[in-house]
């Protein structure tokens, strides 16, 4: 898919610097473009594509800023991970032009949706049940699809999206999913249970989460992607997640491969000379 007009997107000071060099690459190729703070511009600018400046941090910020006008991402990492940044700094005048010119391949993410309290909220890699308190624990029944699962007592709970499985999940333990896959994953956080084990099911389930026991002055969180808290309400212990109608369309180089990212940024199959 080729991309002709292009959102620069960045969350940080320190980004100028590769902002600049972004914006020189696309003015010599003759490629339309607006910085986001560019409000003049901004009111007949249309992009077809958010070029994010930063690690996956700013990729989650931009999604969940971006993703309601139906439009692709790229993401540029300057952070320390950057699963689902592809472009390194030290390689846009070699790649950047070629991605936006159609060598590119296209995935589409699944967006977490969790109702509660009357209201949505969206998730692009974990949904994160806890309390204000890490050292108190958490009761909670888990069903799916109407037909109970377990119920546990844990410092918390993680639902995560594929894109999430590389993320808190997977510090908890939790699996790393193939990004083809159409699947969550349910991670309890310290549970009180030898036997508790990651849980992966079907992204088209209906998740139910209620909370058993809560103490009335213990508050409890609902946290989005990191960025965003909801308050249990003691009279309302109850929410509900699934597959949201909306995609994330990540662009990543044609030569993308997931296993050599996995590979270069969880150093696997490193020996100790290699490290």
């Amino acid at each position: 898919m080729v991309f002709s007009k292009i959102l620069i997107v960045s969350y940080d000071d320190k980004t100028i610097e590769t902002v600049d060099r972004i914006c020189e690459i696309l003015s010599k190729n003759n490629i339309q473009y607006l910085i986001k703070d560019d409000r003049e511009g901004a009111k007949n600018f249309a992009p077809d594509l958010v070029l994010v400046v930063g690690g996956d941090g700013s990729m989650l910020s931009a999604a969940k800023e971006f993703t309601d006008n139906d439009i692709h991402f790229l993401g540029i990492n300057l952070g320390k991970v950057g699963f689902m940044a592809d472009l390194e700094s030290d390689n846009l005048e070699s790649k950047l032009v070629r991605v936006l010119n159609g060598e590119n391949r296209i995935e589409e993410k699944e967006i977490l949706n969790c109702s509660y309290n009357d209201k949505e909220y969206s998730a692009f890699n974990e949904l994160v049940l806890h309390t204000e308190k890490s050292y108190k624990l958490l009761e909670f029944e888990v069903a799916v699809d109407n037909v109970f699962v377990y119920r546990k007592r844990a410092d918390g709970l993680i639902i995560s999206t594929s894109n999430g499985s590389t993320a808190y999940s997977l510090s908890a333990g939790g699996p790393i999913l193939y990004p083809e896959l159409n699947a969550f994953v349910i991670t309890s956080l310290n549970p009180l249970s030898l036997s508790a084990r990651p849980l992966i099911v079907s992204s088209n389930s209906e998740i139910r989460v209620t909370l058993s026991k809560q103490e009335s002055q213990l508050k409890s969180l609902l946290i989005f992607d990191g960025n965003q808290e909801v308050s249990i309400q003691n009279d309302n212990n109850k929410f509900v997640v699934k597959k949201s109608e909306k995609k994330f369309r990540l662009v990543h180089p044609q030569d993308h491969d997931f296993f050599n990212v996995c590979r270069n940024k969880l150093s696997w199959s490193l020996s100790r000379d290699e490290t």
